[in-house]
Order: C-alpha cells, then sequence, then structure tokens
C-alpha cells in the first residue's frame, strides 16, 4: 500500500514491490524512510514544545485573572467577606472546642 506525503513524496512501498528490488537498495529506501520518520518526529516535538509553552502561557494567564477577579472582589465587598471570615472562624473554633 502507497502512502503520499505531503509535495508528492512517496512515504512507504509496498512489501512485494520491494522483493523485486535487490537487497541493498531496500537497505537504502528503509534507511531513507527511517530518516524521514526522524526528521517528522523532530518536527512533531516542535510543534508539541510549542503547544506546551502557549498552554503554560494560557494557564498562568487564567490564573493571575481569576486571582486579580477575587481580589477586586474582595476589595469592592470588603466588610461582607470580613464578616463571613469571621463568622466561619467562630463556627470552626466552636466545633474544634466541642470534640
Amino acid at each position: 500500500m502507497d502512502t503520499e506525503r505531503p509535495g508528492g513524496m512517496e512515504f512507504a512501498i509496498e512489501d512485494d514491490r520491494l522483493a523485486t528490488i535487490p537487497a541493498e537498495h531496500v537497505a537504502k529506501v528503509r534507511q531513507v524512510q527511517l530518516e524521514a520518520l526522524r526528521t517528522e518526529l523532530g518536527h512533531l516535538r516542535a510543534e508539541l514544545a510549542g503547544i506546551v509553552a502557549g498552554t503554560s502561557r494560557l494557564a498562568l494567564t487564567e490564573a493571575v485573572v481569576v486571582l486579580e477577579t477575587t481580589e477586586n472582589s474582595i476589595r469592592r465587598h470588603f466588610l461582607p467577606v470580613l464578616i463571613a471570615a469571621g463568622a466561619i472562624g467562630y463556627l470552626w473554633g466552636i466545633s474544634r472546642q466541642a470534640r
């Protein structure tokens, strides 16, 4: 089964076609195929590194946005947040003393 690569480069040759080619040429064909796969692997690794870098930057940016949103919300509603934190602390302290 022939597989075509972009640009018309033949990627794989059928095994029965290889049977008609001298052994030293088969080895060269296999070596060329192996080198093509290694090159493609290098390209995929580079793409993956770019994706990972972009994803980590996006995650960091989103974390900063969440932190800033939370800080701004607390600043705008400082008194209710302070009362809620105090009530939670009080209830937690009572629950710890009951044990």
